[in-house]
């Protein structure tokens, strides 16, 4: 009995690994179908690229949701607000060694891209055999750097209010530093 039971066993054993050896050799579906340039895309210091895929109903629909995609690339990559919410929730009950405990975990991320992408050009679109659009979109940095001059561009006039506000704090620190009241009391 003991015997049979060691066979048993064994051969138990010996199926898991088996059974465990041969979904190690399963195939991944490989992509055959991609342009070049949408797994290596370029890269420049002038310009920023965008890279977007999809498959809808419509060839129509395909393409404009590809560029539509690879514009929200570029924007992602010009301006991101990210929002992030994570909800930890344990709760534990009972008495004397027979508690139970409930754990629930939850992640929330947005994130939120909003540029005006002037003079983005869509410079590549490949439809694939299995319905898949791709589309790669450029937009020059020297656009961005524009945008950005502008936002931050200040007159004289609040370079001059700068200065002031700059200087009526160092008078305050100034005069709190010296503050013949406040060292007589730290004194005594």
């Amino acid at each position: 009995m003991k015997k049979s039971l060691i066979i048993t066993s064994a051969l138990i054993a010996l199926v898991l690994l088996v059974g465990c050896a041969s979904g190690s050799g399963e195939k991944v579906e490989e992509r055959r179908d991609l342009p070049d340039w949408f797994l290596n895309p370029p890269s420049s210091d002038e310009v920023i690229y965008g890279l977007g895929m999809a498959k809808m109903s419509s060839d129509s629909l395909s393409r404009d949701t590809a560029i539509a995609r690879a514009r929200k690339d570029v924007a992602l990559q010009v301006s991101t607000r990210v929002q992030s919410m994570m909800t930890d929730y344990v709760q534990e009950a009972g008495a004397e060694g027979n508690s139970q405990t409930i754990s629930f975990v939850e992640s929330i991320t947005k994130q939120v891209a909003d540029v005006e992408l002037r003079n983005s050009v869509t410079d590549k679109v490949y439809a694939a055999t299995d319905g898949n659009w791709f589309a790669m979109v450029s937009y020059p940095t020297s656009n961005f750097t524009e945008d950005v001059a502008s936002v931050f561009s200040r007159n004289e006039d609040a370079a001059f209010a700068d200065f002031k506000a700059d200087e009526a704090l160092r008078m305050l620190d100034a005069n709190i530093a010296n503050d013949p009241l406040k060292s007589s009391v730290t004194a005594q």
